[in-house]
């Protein structure tokens, strides 16, 4: 069986889904930003696993950068006819606004455009040649409970968009994002199973670097394994126990909004079809697709 981790696959809950695959003697690919953090990373997972030195590979690229993720996708495809399963877990959350060279916004693009948007789109063909089990897993976040998807300037913080970037809500809308993708992709390829699941409140290096002190006030915090192991399970339990398009947490599926009084269902972060069918034709226009 062959395993794609997204870009992050050298720390946190990536490297551990990693760690994951590896002992389950998937061949498989780590898609990483440094070559460095992706060399180390593969060499504790193959003495830690046991697993062969040639089943546990890297493909470089930055997925915020969207040439990147391209000529990454290349390079899979020229290796590999199929891919059975796709994690994409690439992301950032910065406190003060950044573009990539192409002139997205940087947390934006990691954890959506590229990291999971474009992506997906391109590793179609290989996915659809896995057969029945293949799937694709976005790593989302509990944060997307407290916002709908808004406008696609306010989403990408385009000048004049009328809002001051702040990283958490840059965040927040991508991994909304993610959760309303995963729907869509569900319906248009059926033949993928598209799920979206959150690791839960999980104590990583990212969320050193994003919070700080502030740290304390989200404990207590999941080790990576156990944020990590709700993923490890949609990346290998049976097709019929997916259910296309739904948000798991430890196993289960979840509410996708809880806006309402005492944690209900509620409408405040609910979209209309018709701003989803906006986002997509965003996302399509500015992937190049």
């Amino acid at each position: 069986m062959e395993w794609t981790d997204d870009a992050g696959a050298n720390s946190g809950i990536g490297k551990e889904l990693a760690k994951y695959a590896a002992a389950k003697n998937a061949n498989l690919y780590m898609l990483c930003r440094s070559k460095d953090r992706a060399e180390k990373a593969r060499a504790e997972i193959i003495e830690e696993t046991k697993a062969k030195e040639a089943n546990v590979k890297i493909l470089l690229a930055d997925v915020g950068e969207l040439s990147q993720v391209r000529s990454a996708v290349k390079e899979l495809q020229a290796k590999e006819d199929r891919v059975d399963v796709l994690v994409c877990n690439a992301g950032v959350l910065l406190n003060d606004r950044k573009e990539t060279s192409e002139g997205n916004e940087v947390t934006f693009s990691a954890h959506f455009l590229g990291g999971s948007y474009l992506l997906s789109n391109l590793l179609l063909p290989q996915l659809k040649a896995a057969g029945s089990e293949a799937r694709v897993v976005y790593v989302t976040s509990g944060g997307m409970l407290i916002s709908k998807f808004p406008s696609w300037d306010v989403a990408t913080n385009q000048p004049g968009c009328g809002e001051k970037y702040d990283g958490t809500n840059s965040y927040t809308y991508a991994k909304r994002g993610q959760v309303l993708l995963a729907e869509r992709m569900a319906t248009a390829e059926p033949d993928v199973a598209f799920v979206t699941g959150h690791p839960g409140w999980t104590g990583t290096n990212a969320v050193d670097d994003a919070f700080g002190d502030d740290k304390k006030y989200l404990e207590p915090m999941r080790t990576e394994w156990q944020g990590a192991e709700g993923i490890a399970w949609l990346m290998s339990t049976e097709r019929k126990n997916l259910e296309p398009g739904a948000f798991f947490l430890d196993r289960s599926t979840q509410k996708k909004h809880i806006a309402g009084p005492f944690m209900s269902e509620g409408s405040f972060t609910k979209n209309k079809q018709s701003e989803v069918d906006e986002m997509m034709e965003k996302l399509k226009k500015a992937a190049g697709l």
